[in-house]
């Protein structure tokens, strides 16, 4: 896969996730996992149009706390706690970078694909879950079984992180039409 299909399947990954999490919203109860425990990796122009759109407070907070990150294709990474999170909410939330905007989803690197897509726990996650669990069962029961099962032991999430599940490329599309229907 050349660098150009890449991009192309990197941005097709991208409006993919929007167009599911059009259909949830963070919970009220949410306690921010996602600024809390997972890197946060900008692009160089994302990372630059952050900075020339936050307050001068926010882009210094920003600017001392970012890294060099080890992603391919990113510029500067957070690592650990957002120092921009205060009282579990985003001091940046209509500015934020594309990696929080598309949390719970995680575009990872694949060197036979070219990426790859994988869910992480959090509270949106349980719920997407269970969307999808609903979608299969039309499609694959054994599938659909096991993320039944999935959703029922992480529904109650509490303080387990350590949950992914890797979504394949191919569902993508009859799984939003199934979200749009409902």
């Amino acid at each position: 896969m050349d660098r150009r299909q890449r991009f192309e399947k990197y941005d097709w990954l991208i409006s993919k996730t929007q167009s599911i999490l059009k259909n949830y919203e963070c919970p009220e109860s949410c306690n921010a996992s996602c600024c809390r425990h997972h890197i946060i990796d900008f692009r160089r122009k994302e990372y630059e149009k952050i900075l020339k759109n936050v307050d001068k407070e926010s882009a210094n907070i920003l600017k001392s706390n970012a890294v060099k990150s080890e992603l391919e294709g990113c510029y500067k990474a957070i690592v650990g706690q957002c120092p921009l999170l205060t009282n579990s909410k985003c001091r940046i939330y209509n500015n934020r970078p594309e990696a929080c905007r598309n949390f719970p989803f995680v575009i990872f690197p694949d060197p036979e694909a070219g990426f790859g897509l994988t869910l992480l726990l959090c509270p949106i996650s349980v719920n997407i879950i269970q969307d999808y669990a609903q979608w299969y069962k039309s499609v694959n029961l054994t599938m659909y079984n096991q993320l039944t099962a999935v959703y029922e032991q992480y529904k109650n999430i509490g303080e387990n992180n350590d949950f992914c599940i890797q979504m394949k490329e191919q569902n993508l599309d009859s799984f939003i039409e199934f979200l749009e229907k409902k």
